[in-house]
């Protein structure tokens, strides 16, 4: 079915701006500013404002096997704007890749949510084997538990920065380390000096779990712009916020709870109402990590500081 969102104000972390968008399927297929040459249905949203769907990190669960409580997980994330989800297999020992990746996989096959699969591993097990192995099974985004500054030097990371191209995955620091406040800040800037020498891409953070991810890091990892944005080719994946509540709570839209959740193209929210629909998420492969990078990031240093 094809249908038109016209004239909605589309808030995005670099602007505001008026959009219609035109609809078919799962996809959008032009998002321009005026459509008024198409001759489809129109939907009423003179009353809401407009964000991609969000795209957001949730660790832990991967390990639920509850049915109920993965559904409850499920529901949550449904309701507050989630309509792709970047989990990880949780690895000990790089033998574990391909058991574990299809473990993962087999844990989301009753997902309701668009699903990325990334790998987690302590970082001194991290080697450039593993790295190729990430190449191979399309794994683009790597976190790194980190449990002491002596662990920063164990990984070869000119091997590893070799085995980048043209896979370049983004590695992103869990920290497990007790430190003095200035002793953090220190060991995250000797991170920072190190892996911007090899031209590794990495945060000094890993972002927030069941928080919206920015276009940076989406760009980083290879989702943007089919996640995370309104553009022509991007899947349907939208959240409207009636802009009476964002006017009286002052919020940013991001801390909002939207009042309608769409992702490809089918409502997952209405209002209070929450549809789940086991087994309708889709894993989500990643062919070419930062390929939408900018100009001016893609060739400056890669190591990016988030402070939260």
């Amino acid at each position: 079915m094809k249908y038109i969102i016209e004239n909605i104000l589309l808030c995005q972390s670099d602007q505001d701006q008026s959009k219609s968008l035109l609809i078919e399927d799962s996809k959008v297929v032009n998002a321009y500013s005026r459509l008024s040459h198409y001759n489809y249905m129109r939907l009423n949203t003179d009353n809401f404002s407009i964000t991609p769907g969000h795209v957001m990190i949730d660790l832990s669960i991967i390990n639920i096997n509850d049915f109920s409580c993965f559904k409850e997980r499920m529901k949550h994330l449904q309701n507050i704007g989630c309509t792709t989800l970047i989990s990880a297999s949780d690895l000990k020992y790089e033998s574990q890749f391909e058991f574990e990746i299809k473990k993962a996989k087999h844990a989301f096959i009753n997902s309701s949510i668009d699903f990325l699969i990334g790998i987690k591993i302590p970082l001194k097990k991290l080697t450039a084997t593993l790295v190729r192995k990430c190449n191979k099974y399309k794994v683009p985004v790597v976190f790194v538990e980190i449990n002491s500054i002596e662990e920063l030097y164990i990984p070869e990371w000119q091997r590893i920065r070799d085995e980048l191209f043209p896979f370049h995955i983004v590695i992103l620091p869990i920290w497990n380390i007790q430190a003095s406040k200035m002793k953090f800040k220190k060991i995250k800037r000797d991170w920072k000096v190190l892996l911007t020498e090899y031209h590794i891409t990495t945060y000094e953070n890993a972002p927030n779990e069941h928080q919206p991810l920015s276009k940076e890091v989406l760009s980083n990892i290879g989702l943007y712009p089919k996640k995370g944005a309104l553009l022509t080719g991007s899947d349907a994946d939208y959240l409207l916020f009636k802009n009476d509540n964002l006017n009286k709570d002052k919020l940013e839209i991001t801390q909002q709870l939207p009042d309608v959740v769409c992702a490809n193209g089918v409502i997952k929210k209405a209002g209070v109402d929450i549809f789940i629909r086991p087994g309708s998420g889709k894993e989500i492969i990643v062919n070419v990590p930062r390929k939408f990078v900018s100009i001016n990031q893609a060739f400056q240093p890669t190591t990016i500081s988030i402070d939260y």
